[in-house]
């Protein structure tokens, strides 16, 4: 991989951040007020806080330059200002300053699972193969595509009437793929100026292995590069040392390369 083959930082974590924000710029109005859902923008970093509490949504993301404990107290000043109980801040490792430990025991700031920041260019589509239909998600069969998605989550409230999608956002298309009439698999491309971002792989269990994931992601690099789109990027959890990571081996036989670790750290409020 050379270096025009890797998304910049900046550009992989705007993207990031873009996603993140339509969620909260694109729901239903009515709900956006029932949750207390709101986007702010700190210093080019997206900040989503939800007064009901739902942990996933309080996050912050984007970080594109290095990070200092001042930006650091202004996203922690949006949170408090907001009432919520907790939220969780993803940086990129190589962005992290050096004091880091000792920033974070100030802040009361607690170590979350790390994961790893995967892209590749668009210029050429890696092969695939696979037995099932692949292609995009036809309008008939959204709820069909957002059932699949969420049988593999843990329950959460609202998700899916806050997931980005054709309906609410260009931005966001979905892909399948079928076995004859049944969806079995499902993923998500959302583009942001000149990358794309991989979002949302599951695949039913009765069809895993037959190679459903790698043909969803060779359709979206090729979305991607059809919508403009430089490079794709994605993010797995990170692997434990001699672990074998079946997302993380997917993605990298399909030309990804491994370009940063993100540390992901959990505040929490206090009193």
């Amino acid at each position: 991989m050379t270096l025009t083959d890797a998304a910049p930082i900046a550009v992989g974590e705007a993207i990031e951040g873009a996603f993140l924000g339509a969620i909260a710029e694109n729901a239903p109005a009515v709900l956006r007020e029932a949750l207390g859902l709101r986007v702010v923008a700190v210093d080019g970093v997206t900040v989503l806080t939800v007064r009901a509490g739902i942990p996933m949504f309080n996050r912050a993301v984007g970080f594109g330059t290095p990070v200092t404990a001042g930006l650091l107290d202004r996203i922690l000043d949006v949170y408090r200002e907001a009432g919520v109980p907790g939220a969780a801040l993803k940086i990129p490792v190589p962005l992290l300053p050096g004091d880091w430990a000792q920033v974070c025991a100030a802040r009361g700031l607690t170590p979350l699972p790390d994961s790893v920041k995967v892209t590749r260019s668009t210029a050429d589509q890696p092969p695939a193969r696979t037995d099932l239909r692949v292609g995009r998600v036809p309008a008939a069969e959204e709820r069909a595509w957002i059932d699949l998605v969420m049988s593999g989550l843990e329950p959460v409230p609202y998700l899916a009437d806050l997931m980005p999608g054709p309906g609410r956002d260009p931005r966001g298309s979905r892909f399948a793929a079928w076995d004859g009439d049944e969806m079995v698999a499902a993923a998500q491309l959302f583009t942001h100026g000149r990358a794309g971002v991989l979002k949302s792989g599951m695949t039913r269990a009765s069809h895993r292995g037959r190679g459903a994931q790698s043909a969803l992601i060779t359709a979206r690099i090729a979305a991607a590069r059809n919508a403009g789109c430089d490079w794709v990027v994605s993010e797995t959890s990170a692997p434990e040392p001699g672990e074998r990571h079946t997302s993380l081996g997917n993605l990298e036989r399909l030309g990804f390369a491994r370009i940063y670790d993100y540390r992901t750290v959990r505040w929490e409020k206090r009193g």
